[in-house]
């Protein structure tokens, strides 16, 4: 009993280390990446209603998803990128792949909420300036319980897309260059958030409408409960898929010393 005991206390160690990094590094580009976003939207907004355009789509929507980028830096650096240095401290992949899980899904619920609260900000800013606002296509975002759906669609889009920077990550690592043959099979998860939320690159043009031309094309706002339920189920399944392809490399990574 006493060397399960320690065998568990171990395990919870080499979890809560990769999940503190994550965490730790996560909340580091969270501040610069919002800092700088924040200051982004509020120039648009403010420039626009000073020369007497009217915005109409959200400034945060129509940068199409920029947060995904750091996230996969994110999930490339924080994560398998210290394999080997967790191995050798005692830790084990079951303890690596728990760790990173868990910190994806702590930054991006932190990444959702202050996504939402965004654009609630962002959304009040222009209707006191005078001007119209809507999302860039997205889920229905005009209730309570639509904004608090976008929080969660949010926190699943980030997570996924810290995932499958880990996954490419172990890809190179276990395989070297052929490694990054695995962004093919990675994007299946990424295309899936972005489609199943309406949002990101991806899920703006999948829902490109031309009204009644290109030069009149939009993305036009979702409605309905269902649609709210299918992209929260759709961002569920892609975190799943991104999941089990990082538990499926890192139990056959070799580890080497760094």
């Amino acid at each position: 009993m006493r060397r399960t005991e320690l065998a568990r206390a171990g395990q919870l160690r080499g979890v809560a280390a990769v999940d503190g990094r994550l965490r730790r590094n996560g909340t580091v580009v969270g501040i610069w990446f919002w800092a700088v976003y924040v200051l982004y939207a509020v120039g648009i907004s403010v420039g626009n209603a000073a020369a007497g355009n009217d915005l109409e789509i959200s400034a945060l929507d129509a940068t199409l998803g920029s947060a995904r980028w750091p996230m996969i830096w994110l999930g490339i650096s924080a994560s398998t990128g210290i394999l080997a240095l967790h191995v050798a401290a005692g830790g084990s992949r079951r303890s690596m792949f728990e760790g990173v899980v868990r910190g994806a899904a702590v930054v991006g619920a932190g990444f959702g909420v202050v996504t939402t609260l965004a654009l609630l900000g962002e959304r009040l800013l222009s209707t006191s300036l005078g001007m119209s606002w809507r999302r860039l296509g997205a889920l229905p975002f005009d209730s309570p319980g639509a904004v608090l759906g976008t929080a969660v669609a949010e926190a699943l889009v980030i997570t996924t897309y810290i995932l499958v920077g880990a996954c490419i990550a172990a890809g190179f690592i276990h395989a070297g260059a052929w490694g990054g043959l695995l962004i093919v099979p990675l994007a299946v998860p990424a295309v899936l958030v972005d489609l199943a939320t309406r949002t990101g690159v991806v899920g703006a043009v999948a829902n490109l409408e031309l009204q009644p031309d290109l030069d009149h094309a939009e993305v036009p706002t979702s409605e309905g409960f269902m649609t709210m339920l299918l992209g929260i189920g759709g961002g569920v399944l892609a975190v799943a898929l991104a999941a089990v392809v990082l538990y499926a490399v890192l139990r056959t990574i070799p580890v080497r010393p760094s």
